[in-house]
């Protein structure tokens, strides 16, 4: 089940004995885990013990035992499991044979983060596949992402700006943990029932400084040299800083490549569906597509690449090595690269 059909499953009342909940997006899964407690506590006309246990700490023996064991407080019990995916093939038996005939008093949650291909090759995952009701939570598109800004920002009050949302999109990913973290601090900085701008996401963007990450950008993209490498130089200070500067100047290069390979003739609005942009921040890079030699952009993203697997490694020269592609990226034709 995905989010939604999960969601309409629990909205239909029709709970099982045990789900294994999992993905990449830690909010995600904490989002999932609470709608699934919120629709029985209303349900079952109170909200029914629970208890959080690692197998880790735990032996499995112990928590099929708790699980068989009638809750001293109410009729029913939840149980939030972590640690199934290490199980080994004894345990994993012992537990197919607990999902084959479970308590209907208990509720089982299993819960787990990003599984590879080898993890859903695991017994452990085929049983789990064949005894629980399977939530697997994919990360959020770039377009989900957007309506779901849109509606958290809407809850509180707040309208949004389509230029704004982008923005956010753009510095923030898909991650709904850290979108959640700069919801609420623009929920405060805009005010009671104010709409949220574009400089309100840019001022919270968490730069302290007077330049933000978009005034590097667009100086790149403008082939601004001198400011482009003053720039960098202030805002790669961190790696963190540094990392959000790649991630971001690279999903631009990428956005360019795509403009250039898209039919001049093509109106504003289906270049933007077809590109997967605000037409707000579209209309921004035509320009720069028009500017930009295709292999440039390939060789630069390739670059960006190299740079982030070097912060990731703390490698001392990645700052350098982003001084000198931003040095290449926004010099103009006909000067020294």
């Amino acid at each position: 089940m995905s989010f939604a059909q999960f969601q309409a499953h629990l909205r239909r009342g029709e709970f099982g004995t045990a789900y294994f909940i999992f993905g990449p997006d830690a909010y995600l899964r904490d989002a999932a885990r609470k709608a699934l407690m919120e629709a029985l506590t209303k349900a079952w006309g109170g909200e029914p013990p629970s208890s959080s246990i690692d197998l880790d700490q735990t032996r499995l023996e112990q928590l099929l035992a708790a699980a068989l064991t009638p809750s001293l407080f109410a009729p029913r019990q939840v149980m939030h499991i972590r640690g199934v995916m290490k199980l080994r093939d004894r345990q994993v038996r012992e537990l197919a044979d607990y999902l084959a005939r479970p308590n209907p008093a208990t509720v089982l949650v299993f819960l787990a983060g990003e599984l590879s291909r080898d993890d859903r090759r695991k017994k452990v995952f085929k049983t789990l596949q064949a005894g629980s009701r399977v939530v697997d939570l994919a990360v959020l598109s770039e377009a989900q992402t957007r309506s779901w800004i849109a509606k958290a920002l809407g809850k509180r009050g707040h309208g949004i700006q389509e230029e704004a949302v982008e923005c956010l999109v753009e510095l923030q990913g898909t991650d709904l943990g850290r979108l959640h973290l700069e919801v609420e601090k623009l929920a405060l900085l805009a005010g009671e029932g104010k709409t949220v701008t574009l400089e309100m996401v840019q001022e919270s963007a968490g730069y302290c400084r007077d330049h933000t990450v978009f005034d590097f950008l667009d100086a790149v993209l403008a082939q601004d040299r001198r400011k482009a490498l003053r720039l960098c130089c202030e805002l790669s200070a961190q790696p963190a800083g540094m990392l959000s500067m790649v991630t971001l100047l690279g999903r631009r290069l990428r956005s360019l490549l795509q403009i250039q390979e898209i039919s001049p003739t093509m109106k504003l609005g289906d270049m933007a569906r077809t590109v997967g942009a605000n037409p707000y921040f579209l209309k921004r890079l035509l320009d720069p597509a028009k500017r930009f030699r295709r292999q440039a952009l390939v060789t630069a993203i390739d670059r960006l690449a190299s740079i982030d697997d070097g912060i990731k490694r703390s490698s001392p020269d990645s700052r350098l090595s982003l001084e000198r592609l931003v040095a290449d990226l926004s010099a103009r034709p006909g000067h020294a690269r």
